[in-house]
Order: C-alpha cells, then sequence, then structure tokens
C-alpha cells in the first residue's frame, strides 16, 4: 500500500524565535516499520524542507486571546506545496501532531488535504492526539483515525483493515470516525517490549542535510558534524504529574540491549555520516551496570562520536564511576531536570529526586568537564511563594556546582497528564473554544500570557520572579568568574554562545545594532 507520511508545519508568532528544528524521530521509526513491512513510504518533512519559510495562517479561529499584534504564521511548506509533494494515488495519510500548540495548523492543514485528496484515509498520531482523541475527531472532519500510543505495531494494523477491508474496531490502540459518525475507542494496546525487532528510523526519507545546514539543533551555536536523535528506552518508571507518560504510556519501562544502540550509532554515522548524536529519552539512566556497559562498548568501537543526554529522574546513577566513562566515551552535555528546588512541591508532583544528590551528580558531572543544563518549572498548580525561592537559592547552588544553562518552562497542562485532568475538571480549561490551544501556543513563544494555573502566586510576582531567578541564576556564575563576562560578550557578539543567555544577548545586540544602523545611515 502507498502511504504518504508528514510532518507538519511549525505554528509560530511573528516577531518571535521558532523552536529549535530537530528531524522527526517518531515518524522516521514509523517509516521504518512501514517499509520493513513492504509498504510504499512517501514522506514530506514540511520543516526539514522549508524551515527558511513562513506563511501566514488565516482561518477562523474561536479565541478571543489572538490581539491585533499577535499574527500567527507557520513555518514551513505551505498546504499547497505539501500536498503537491504528495502522490495522486497514496492510500493513507499520515500526520505527526506532537505539540498540542500545533493543533490549530494541523487541523487546517488535514482540512485542506482532504480537500486534495478526498478519497485518501487520514490518520494522526503523536503525544497531542494521544491525549485529545475524541476531541481532535470533533474538531477535524477530515480526521478518519487517531492512533494512540506506540505507533509502529498500530500503524500495520490499521493499514492491514484498511487494506484487508476488515473492521477497524479490532485494531487496538486507537479512536476512530465510524461510518455512522460516531467516535470509537477500542482497547487500549499492550506496551511494545521487545524493542530490538524493530528496524532502526528510517533516516534515508528525510531531508537529514538540509536539518544539518539549519545549524538549529544547538543552543551552543551551530554543531559542527551532523546530529541525530536516538531513543534508546521507552516509557518511564515514575509518575509525575504534569507528565504525560504515566497515563499515555504506563509506567512499564523497557531498555534496549547496549549493544543494540551501539548497532544503530554505527548505522548513523555509516549511511548519514552522524557524528554527534541526541538521546531523546523520556529517562535515559537509570541503571549503573546498563550506562557502563554502553560507554565501555562505545570505547572499544572507537566510533570518534560525540553525544549528549538527558538524566532524567535517577541522577544519582551518575556517580563519579559513570560520570567519567561518559566524559571518556564521548559525552559532552547532559541535562538534569529537578523541576523544583523545593521538596514539599516535588513531593506533591511526585517527582522522585533527591536535591542533595543531583547536587553531588552534578559536580561528578562538572568535574569530568561536561557542558551541564538544568530544567525548571514555574506555576505549577499548588507552588507557592515560599517554593519558588528555595528553587532560586538551589539554582544558585547548581550554578556554584557546575551548571551552565538553564531551561525554565512555565506550566502548562498537557493532555494526557494528572495535572491536565486536575485543571480541566477545576474548569480551568475550556475545550469547546481554542482558547487553551492559544494559551499554549502564546506560552511558548512569549513566555508570559493571560493564564496562570496557580492561584497562590500571581502572573505579576512570576515576571518578577522569572528576573530574579536570571539574575540569581547567571549572575552568581559572574560572581565567582568574573572574567566570564568577557567570554560572555565575545559569545554574544560572535554568534558562538554557550547558554541561552548569551543567546538572548545576541539577539538584544542584533536588535539594537540593526537600529543603531539605520539611525546612522539616516544622519
Amino acid at each position: 500500500m502507498k502511504v504518504c507520511l508528514i510532518l507538519p508545519p511549525r505554528l509560530i508568532i511573528k516577531g518571535y524565535r521558532a523552536p529549535e528544528a530537530w528531524p522527526p524521530l517518531g515518524l522516521a521509526l514509523i517509516a521504518g516499520s512501514l517499509v520493513k513491512a513492504g509498504h510504499v513510504v512517501v514522506v514530506v518533512d514540511a520543516i526539514g524542507e522549508g524551515a527558511e519559510q513562513t506563511n501566514a495562517l488565516e482561518f477562523s479561529i474561536n479565541s478571543d486571546k489572538l490581539t491585533a499584534d499577535k499574527h500567527l504564521l507557520t513555518l514551513g511548506l505551505s498546504p499547497e506545496q505539501i500536498a503537491d509533494r504528495i502522490p495522486a494515488d497514496s492510500k493513507v495519510i499520515g500526520i505527526s501532531c506532537m505539540f498540542t500548540f500545533n493543533w490549530i495548523s494541523d487541523r487546517a492543514l488535514l482540512d485542506y488535504l482532504k480537500t486534495r485528496f478526498p478519497q485518501a484515509v487520514f490518520i494522526a498520531g503523536g503525544e497531542s492526539i494521544s491525549g485529545m482523541p475524541e476531541q481532535s475527531l470533533k474538531q477535524c472532519a477530515a480526521l478518519d483515525v487517531c492512533a494512540l500510543g506506540e505507533g509502529e505495531e498500530t500503524m500495520l494494523d490499521i493499514l492491514a483493515a484498511i487494506e484487508n477491508k476488515t473492521n477497524l474496531g479490532l485494531v487496538s490502540g486507537i479512536v476512530y470516525r465510524a461510518d455512522d459518525g460516531a467516535l470509537i475507542k477500542t482497547p487500549p494496546r499492550a506496551r511494545m517490549k521487545d524493542l530490538e525487532e524493530l528496524p532502526f528510523p528510517a533516516w534515508e526519507l528525510f531531508p537529514v542535510k538540509k536539518y544539518h545546514k539549519l545549524k538549529s539543533n544547538s543552543i551552543a551555536g551551530a554543531d559542527p558534524e551532523v546530529t541525530l536523535p536516538l531513543i534508546a528506552t521507552r516509557g518511564c518508571p515514575y509518575s509525575c504529574t504534569f507528565c504525560t507518560s504515566p497515563q499515555m504510556w504506563g509506567t512499564r519501562y523497557y531498555m534496549r540491549s547496549p549493544q543494540n544502540v551501539i548497532a544503530e550509532i554505527e548505522y548513523l554515522k555509516k549511511n548519514f555520516n552522524a557524528t554527534i548524536i541526541e538521546f531523546f529519552d523520556l529517562t535515559a539512566i537509570i541503571k549503573k551496570e546498563w550506562i557502563m556497559e554502553f560507554t565501555e562498548l562505545l570505547l572499544e568501537k572507537n566510533l570518534n562520536i560525540q553525544w549528549r543526554i538527558p538524566a532524567g529522574t535517577r541522577s544519582e546513577a551518575i556517580d563519579d564511576e559513570v560520570a567519567h566513562n561518559l566524559k571518556k566515551s564521548g559525552c559532552y552535555s547532559i541535562t538534569y531536570a529537578p523541576e523544583s528546588g523545593s521538596p514539599r512541591l516535588l513531593k506533591i508532583i511526585k517527582k522522585k529526586v533527591v536535591l542533595k544528590n543531583l547536587l553531588q551528580s552534578i559536580r561528578h558531572s562538572k568535574k569530568e568537564g561536561m557542558r551541564i543544563s538544568i530544567n525548571m518549572i514555574w506555576g505549577l498548580p499548588e507552588e507557592n511563594h515560599l517554593d519558588i525561592w528555595k528553587t532560586i537559592w538551589f539554582l544558585i547552588k547548581c550554578r556554584l556546582s557546575g551548571v551552565t544553562d538553564l531551561y525554565g518552562g512555565f506550566f502548562r497542562p498537557y493532555p494526557g497528564s494528572a495535572l491536565f485532568d486536575r485543571v480541566l475538571k477545576e474548569n480551568k480549561i475550556q475545550l469547546d473554544n481554542d482558547d487553551y490551544l492559544i494559551d499554549s501556543l502564546l506560552i511558548m513563544q512569549t513566555r508570559w500570557d493571560d493564564t496562570v494555573y496557580n492561584e497562590n502566586v500571581s502572573k505579576f510576582w512570576y515576571k518578577i520572579y522569572y528576573k530574579l531567578v536570571l539574575i540569581a541564576f547567571y549572575g552568581s556564575g559572574y560572581v565567582m568568574q568574573p572574567s566570564s563576562i568577557i567570554r560572555t560578550i565575545k559569545n554574544s557578539t560572535s554568534k558562538n554562545y554557550e547558554n541561552h543567555f548569551e543567546h538572548y544577548l545576541s539577539l538584544f545586540y542584533e536588535k539594537y545594532r540593526a537600529k543603531f544602523n539605520t539611525a546612522f545611515s539616516r544622519a
């Protein structure tokens, strides 16, 4: 069967920096499984093929959240360009819908493509779809089937049902629109256990070289080599309330063998000249034995690659011995994700991290010379002023322990998470209009909007605290190493930035340099 898989364009707001562009790992994994099963697969990667192109987005939006100065654009190929790349005889068109904030654009694309390919069956999958399948089908008449969770086996079963004209109701893990218009949800699909039976991602169908040319897959300037993502594990054994993983995937955690992961790295290096590997795992390091075996095999193979990894929750697994092996085998960057510096709040959100152990792990990584980043979430529903001050103090300790960059995101309730269900039940989210989608979009790009899901701290105070966080985190580093101020200035003006703060300074510098040049030319 001929299948067309689509990575849709990214929805952005005019004047704001677009999120980083990465080759779509999930879509590449599904493409690999379909090709292995004998299907003819065509990929239309709207971002990879058109990342330097923006298009005005004009259609009806049921929301009063947008103002005249917030113009929506799409980054990537236009709907017409996407349609022109789809083979006319495609029986099935599948679209990846990973991000909730992108759904406004995704559904508009689906509606347009249905007018061009009325006979095709339209399937959507990804985190956003898995979190709100019925809502997605209600809002998009063009959509026929929603695939929930892991997509490889589900897509194969859907295609088999379509090809053999059998009942879609026999396919586990989907929600579909029946002939009479009813929405039918089938029983959940069992998790895949033997991950090593799956083929490697079909990157040959994607514009890998164009992603490299974008030079956008590294905050610390442009990577000098080709970077590709990889996932070594699936699932997460923890139950953080802000995360979609517990409800969407369950808490079963499956790991590929170190040998199988090494084989994929060899494949990526040989076929696509990849020399930097980015691990996309939710929780990459849980067992010390696994990471030690993996790094030793990597050293034995002498593949001469660099790699970076998220530590996830079990950061205590990174002791002095592990950190040494990580660095020696090519790991140059690591991200920790405590989310808060308040033990009280961590307990409420079920984030099982011991802060003192995390700080010790950071020191081990710093000792080996790795670049270290940290993730934090502001605005969690039960956060209070004391929690924020504890987090600020913890961030100072992280900075002094060796952390060089801070990723601070404001809380957004993701569909499929426990906190989403909670705020929905409390009527803080309405799904009968697009206000929630617009909020999700605005917070991704402007950081602050009218919606704060917290009754203890106002929007005003969060703005104040966020500035204090930046001053405390980055400022404490400059106090300890005044000479780094000169390096920051040089990095910002040369666009060879090492962290988000230097990137912001670079944007500020470019903005006012342009204004100065304009004023000078007029004079």
